[in-house]
């Protein structure tokens, strides 16, 4: 089982491949489409601005790559922070701008009396699905975004977190693709533990 790491210049690829070397998994990091056919599951991060990483994407030709893979040969996907945005059909950030598609629903800033912006450290994620959550202890995890992903389909919602009286969608999973608002690699244990879960549960 090969995974693959996009590595386009907005994400933690450091931490994310580490993360998954932790488990002696045959993980590498990937700048080119052409080594993206090799890897079995896919992992696109991301820190930073959605038309940025959209450009990225585009320049290094892994834009058409990831729809080849990922719809066409349905392999599996994690999308973690700004790379689970990616897979929405646009984003209000700075603009307006076109994500991949792949999931119906839009990316918008948090607003609210009570919440606070940008959204970082340690909060609650709350099931609605477990099947990504064995072995997982305390359900706390790291957070570091201004803008949150709104899904049309409610139903693919696996996990929510309180942002103030907001409730934002913290993971989502439609067919082979899941993405996490939050960043697993930077959640300890429990993080290690659910890209595990990733991995071997959902694989």
């Amino acid at each position: 089982m090969k995974i693959g790491v996009l590595d386009y210049g907005l994400s933690n690829v450091g931490s994310i491949y580490s993360a998954f070397d932790f488990y002696n998994y045959d993980v590498s990091l990937v700048s080119q489409p052409e080594k993206l056919k090799e890897a079995d599951l896919i992992v696109l991060g991301g820190v930073g601005n959605f038309k940025t990483a959209t450009s990225r994407l585009k320049e290094l030709r892994l834009w058409e790559a990831l729809n080849e893979e990922v719809i066409i040969k349905k392999k599996r996907i994690l999308g973690i922070c700004l790379g689970m945005q990616l897979f929405a059909d646009v984003s209000y950030e700075d603009g307006e701008t076109k994500g991949l598609g792949w999931i119906k629903g839009k990316v918008v800033k948090i607003e609210g009396d009570s919440v606070r912006v940008p959204h970082m450290g340690w909060n609650e994620i709350k099931p609605v699905r477990d099947a990504l959550l064995k072995g997982i202890h305390h359900n706390f995890f790291y957070f570091m975004h201004s803008y949150h992903f709104i899904p049309e389909n409610k139903d693919i919602v696996l996990a929510t977190t309180n942002c103030g009286e907001l409730h934002i969608a913290s993971a989502i999973m439609q067919d082979n693709i899941l993405g996490v608002q939050f960043h697993p690699e930077k959640s300890q244990g429990d993080g290690l533990r659910f890209l595990r879960n990733f991995v071997e549960v959902l694989s």
